[in-house]
């Protein structure tokens, strides 16, 4: 099911040097993506910080920017 974001939180973990994202959606419920690179955590945080919308889909992990997918299957 995809989910507006409406807040985020950075997290780098300098041991085991991973990174993480705290979600918070538009309907209250929270998400986690976890186990992040370096890289990772950079384009995540670029897209939350840039995007006007942006779409976590709570079983799968994607993340959609821009508009909601009208679909589930529109991500592959």
């Amino acid at each position: 099911m995809w989910k507006k974001v409406d807040n985020y939180v950075l997290n780098w973990h300098s041991q085991p040097r991973r990174g993480s994202i705290h979600l918070r959606f538009e309907d209250g419920s929270d998400g986690v993506i976890d186990h992040l690179t370096s890289a990772d955590l950079f384009a995540l945080g670029t897209m939350l910080r840039e995007e006007p919308g942006v779409w976590y889909h709570t079983l799968r992990g994607d993340i959609a920017a821009h508009s909601k997918p009208e679909h589930d299957e529109d991500i592959d």
